[in-house]
């Protein structure tokens, strides 16, 4: 990741095939990232899914940890301009794109969309308010009906490439 020195003992590693990530400390894994790309909620403009987030819950490795997670998403933004959430609705899944969005919210290079896979014609629905994405979108987004709320991904891209409803 350009700009970004891991702490003294640790290595920050990408899979050859640029799948999969990892921080690790004397082969221990601090955190990891893994990666599929895709262009079925943009047609014509790949983008790319963190399919499994994971961190160490080890005290001595949370300084090693601080902002990861947005460095990393960052980077991915600017590879691949546009990051969707996966359908897997964990609970540590919907707290890191709650970060995501509100981060994402803030900053007027990135648009937040909502994409509904199960309506017909690709339904966006625009987020541009972090209060609004809290008690109106997130509440749509995740939810315990697989057969709907799988379908229900959240998109971050960068406003020069943005998909268009």
């Amino acid at each position: 990741m350009p700009g970004y020195a891991p702490p003294v003992g640790y290595r920050l590693l990408m899979a050859l095939n640029g799948k999969e990530c990892r921080l690790l400390k004397d082969d221990i894994t601090a955190y990891a990232v893994k990666i599929v790309t895709g262009k079925f909620v943009a047609p014509g403009k790949q983008h790319c899914t963190q399919i499994m987030v994971w961190r160490t819950f080890l005290p001595e490795h949370q300084h090693a940890l601080n902002d990861l997670a947005k460095l990393f998403f960052r980077w991915l933004l600017d590879t691949d301009d546009i990051v969707v959430s996966n359908n897997e609705q964990t609970g540590d899944g919907r707290r890191f794109w709650e970060y995501r969005i509100a981060e994402a919210i803030a900053d007027p290079d990135y648009k937040v969309m909502i994409w509904n896979g199960i309506k017909e014609g690709d339904e966006w629905m625009h987020i541009d308010d972090v209060g609004k994405f809290v008690s109106e979108w997130s509440p749509y987004v995740w939810g315990t009906d697989r057969n709907m709320h799988q379908h229900r991904l959240l998109v971050i891209s960068k406003v020069k490439a943005s998909p268009s409803p």
